[in-house]
């Protein structure tokens, strides 16, 4: 039984329950319908693909893979699971293909597992689950994907127990939210770690294995995004420059071209 939280032209998000049928005690085997990113809520079930098996638990995540067999079983004794769902749309299938090129997807594992990275992606869900605009979902969605298939190579440290991801995800959210709104202004490290009451390097190591990213490295993303918006809206490069929060033009006409490929000024001549 599908309970739907959202849909977008991009994806089908909704949570995914068991209806009065029986449980699999044995497993069961079942075709995959759609490539989609899962996350179990609640009650462990056990997990099949070709000659491995998984046990998923709560928070853990895993991937189908449209045509996959996968074999399911539920444990005795133990209600029948939730999973919190994401359906990827066929545009946004074809997209996948076309933008990472290097990625196998029908030799992927299917279980991602128990990453701090993916339960904070999760959780960043509750936020927008109240309001739901489409391009906060989709911009989401995204990140989800980045996370799921782009994984970084950098290993992550020991999983946190759930209260503590929380209060570490509340954290880390308001900041990124501050880099992210502000974006022009000038960010330093202890101000913004002591603006969600945390230490310089605590923030520092949790914002990169929660993101992806360092903060300087977020705040460069954000910028170089917001800059490459303003020169298609037809701002000059200077003022892409200086207005998106770089104050060295040289600096940022090369930092640009390494990111896009191309000079602002292409971009401000294609306009």
């Amino acid at each position: 039984m599908e309970i739907p939280l959202a849909k977008t032209k991009l994806a089908d998000i909704f949570l995914l329950k068991h209806g009065a049928e029986s449980l699999n005690l044995a497993p069961r085997r079942s075709v995959c319908a759609f490539r989609g990113i899962h996350f179990l809520e609640d009650h462990p079930f056990v997990l099949g693909f070709e000659k491995r098996e998984w046990l998923v638990e709560k928070g853990c995540a895993f991937l189908t893979e449209r045509g996959r067999v996968h074999e399911y079983s539920h444990l005795r004794g133990m209600p029948a699971d939730t999973v919190f769902s994401v359906r990827f749309r066929q545009p946004l299938v074809d997209c996948m293909h076309a933008e990472l090129p290097d990625v196998r997807f029908t030799e992927l594992q299917s279980f991602l597992g128990f990453r701090n990275d993916l339960r904070f992606l999760r959780w960043r869900w509750t936020r927008i689950a109240r309001e739901c605009p489409d391009l906060a979902a989709d911009e989401w969605v995204m990140d989800l994907i980045a996370a799921a298939y782009m994984p970084s190579p950098r290993r992550m440290s020991r999983n946190f127990p759930d209260a503590q991801l929380a209060w570490y995800a509340e954290r880390i959210e308001a900041s990124r939210e501050q880099l992210t709104r502000r974006f022009a202004d000038r960010h330093l490290l202890l101000p913004l770690a002591r603006s969600v009451g945390m230490s310089p390097f605590r923030f520092a190591r949790i914002f990169r294995e929660l993101t992806g990213f360092a903060p300087h490295q977020y705040l460069l993303k954000v910028r170089y995004g917001e800059a490459l918006r303003m020169l298609r809206d037809g701002a000059t490069v200077t003022e892409a420059c200086f207005r998106s929060g770089f104050s060295n033009l040289s600096h940022f006409t090369r930092g640009f071209r390494k990111r896009f490929g191309q000079r602002p000024s292409a971009v401000r001549a294609r306009v």
